[in-house]
């Protein structure tokens, strides 16, 4: 029987309230009141019109009592419209995002026979590369892509490919349910990731204002802002969350916090129903996280989106028109959204081969100013901006620099990949165009800034030498891509400058991505695959670029570029087919130069290298890319190039 004393000890332990405590709002625990936990507002702060605040256990953050719930009731919300109206947009609706997931579903409807291509298969599982670097459709790829390019690729090189894989057609990928969405992570952890953002990412994309979303940061975080009405914070939620989602993208150990703060983000979509810059910027945070993820809206779409609507408010016109009345702030925000957008849709025309959102001749608006963010407010520029090479660098300056290779690249795509281009008669002309293009990229080179001070750690190579002369190469390489096919007559300085600049990528992706803690994207390996692609190819088709390069110094290249690509594998299940077609192709390559070498045969041709296991091995690891179907609009446009294709046989005439 126990004591009196134990008994008593054993009741006080039942009486102590235990977690009730901690569902007391902030208010009553202060003033010693007794709460009644009422949902919405408990009976003394509905009394005293106070916020009724209640600390999360957890996190010892300040919530309202009913954040969940509200999060929850907006997330049924916004599922029950998407079931009522799956098909029928309402005006009040905002714009629909495009979504990897679309890429999926509308992928059956393309797929076809390769086989008769004059090509091979190669184009095909180019092509898809093509799609997977975009988050885009698989319907049109033009003369400027890398499928283009694939038709191009030297006769005996693409013969060491399989014809026909004996694996299924492709399949469509499985959608996943979205992840659920979360709270704001702590203070410390946000910060982390804000600040890993606007090191890494803004400084080559600048179309936020980072003293504005300090601000944002303050009043949802720090203060007892009413949490409980969606829309007193939707603005500065939807930017938190998808600022924080891209900051969890390239920070190690985070990875897991994109999804989720991104899912969080679609909850406040009010953002997208402004007809103002907000929306764009909106539209460009989207952009952000589908650069670094292999999932999210096409970045196609994306940039066409912010494009347009940049067009509607006049952001593509000099604010010296007086088109409206702008505060500095909002001047200079509109330039810089302007220029992202255009920055990344040329990119995108350039690697899909489609149309520029818009052309240069239309557009006058001024570069943004050279000036740090926290010197420009609504209110005036405080500070002269920096306006020559002499001035010491800002967080602009190198963005600044990027906007004008995007207007260089712009220029490329109008000379050499736009149909216009193809009806021009003009040789003579277009020679002179490109030697002035190739003038303007050298001296781009020079000019490049010092890159900015980093506040922690090195998460992307931007603005560094290295990017620099990355940039510059592949810029070399969309310039003269076109004229590298076999029997074009292309004078041999051009074959040589595009290896040499293809043979930079690969030995500076190796540096820059293997033991380093900067993330790749599907961009990365498309820039490898192709670089690696160009290299073999000049290897195979020019002898002057082939006597150019020493044994040694070509399985260099081969090996870094293998070995990113087998990083890249061992992270992305869909990458290992182009690891598996470029050792292939390399080895035939470095047999070829071999055989050169010791001049006792004639050059092998594809097919003798590549034997009966190699070949099957090879078929089951592309076999997700290979049945890949294009418009016929393709072959129509290139057969008249392919037919003219024969095999290389001319090496024995290189000599050492």
């Amino acid at each position: 029987m126990s004591s009196p004393i134990a008994t008593r000890q054993i009741m006080r332990r039942r009486r102590r309230p235990g977690n009730r405590a901690n569902r007391a709002c902030v208010h009553c625990k202060e003033k010693k009141l007794k709460c009644d936990e009422k949902i919405p507002s408990c009976a003394n702060c509905h009394r005293f019109h106070l916020t009724c605040l209640v600390k999360d256990p957890e996190t010892h953050k300040l919530r309202p009592r009913n954040y969940l719930e509200t999060l929850e009731e907006r997330l049924a919300s916004i599922e029950q419209r998407e079931t009522q109206h799956p098909s029928d947009a309402s005006s009040s609706s905002p714009p629909a995002l495009p979504t990897s997931a679309d890429s999926s579903r509308s992928l059956p409807m393309f797929l076809s026979e390769t086989e008769d291509s004059p090509a091979g298969d190669l184009p095909a599982r180019v092509g898809f590369l093509d799609f997977k670097a975009t988050q885009a459709e698989p319907q049109y790829l033009g003369s400027s892509s890398s499928f283009a390019f694939a038709h191009l690729i030297n006769s005996s090189l693409r013969g060491a490919l399989p014809h026909k894989p004996s694996a299924p057609l492709l399949a469509p990928e499985k959608v996943e349910s979205a992840p659920l969405p979360c709270l704001l992570p702590e203070y410390h952890i946000a910060t982390t990731l804000s600040n890993a953002y606007f090191d890494n990412i803004h400084t080559q994309y600048p179309f936020l204002h980072e003293p504005t979303f300090r601000h944002y940061e303050a009043q949802v975080l720090f203060s007892s802002t009413d949490l409980s009405d969606p829309g007193t914070l939707s603005i500065p939620m939807f930017f938190l969350n998808m600022v924080y989602a891209v900051g969890a993208r390239i920070v190690p150990g985070y990875q897991h916090l994109a999804e989720p703060l991104y899912s969080s983000a679609q909850l406040y979509p009010e953002v997208l129903l402004l007809d103002n810059l907000e929306a764009i910027q909106a539209i460009l945070c989207y952009a952000m996280y589908s650069l670094r993820s292999t999932k999210g809206p096409s970045l196609w779409k994306l940039s066409g989106l912010a494009l347009r609507q940049c067009i509607e408010l006049g952001y593509h016109r000099s604010a010296k028109r007086g088109l409206s009345k702008r505060d500095p702030l909002h001047a200079e925000l509109s330039k810089r959204v302007f220029w992202v957008a255009q920055g990344i849709d040329v990119s995108y025309a350039l690697l899909l081969g489609r149309p520029l959102g818009i052309q240069l001749n239309e557009v006058d608006a001024e570069l943004p100013l050279d000036i740090s963010d926290s010197l420009i407010s609504a209110s005036g520029i405080h500070e002269t901006p920096r306006t020559s090479a002499d001035g010491v660098p800002t967080v602009m300056s190198n963005a600044i620099h990027v906007m004008r290779l995007r207007r260089i690249w712009a220029r490329i795509y109008t000379l050499v990949y736009s149909p216009a281009a193809f009806q021009d008669a003009n040789e003579e002309t277009r020679r002179a165009s490109i030697m002035q293009l190739r003038a303007d990229l050298e001296q781009w080179r020079v000019t490049a800034p010092e890159p900015p001070p980093r506040h922690g750690q090195t998460l992307s190579i931007f603005a560094t030498k290295a990017w620099y002369e990355l940039n510059y190469c592949g810029s070399i390489l969309h310039l003269y891509r076109s004229q590298l096919a076999e029997g074009k007559q292309t004078p041999d300085n051009i074959f040589i400058d595009c290896l040499e600049a293809a043979s930079f990528v690969c030995q500076e992706y190796r540096r820059q991505y293997i033991g380093t803690s900067v993330k790749h994207t599907w961009r990365t390996l498309h820039c490898l695959f192709l670089a690696g692609l160009t290299y073999l190819h000049c290897l195979w088709t020019s002898p002057a670029a082939c006597r150019s390069v020493q044994y040694q110094e070509a399985s260099k290249t081969c090996i870094d570029c293998t070995m990113v690509l087998v990083v890249i594998a061992e992270a992305w299940e869909g990458a290992a087919p182009y690891r598996d077609i470029f050792e292939i192709l390399a080895s035939h390559t470095m047999s070829m130069i071999i055989s050169r070498s010791q001049q006792s045969q004639p050059p092998p041709q594809g097919p003798a290298l590549a034997d009966t296991s190699e070949r099957e091995a090879v078929s089951r690891r592309i076999s997700v890319i290979d049945d890949m179907g294009m418009l016929n609009v393709f072959d129509d446009l290139l057969v008249g190039f392919v037919d003219n294709f024969g095999p290389y046989n001319d090496m024995a005439e290189v000599e050492l």
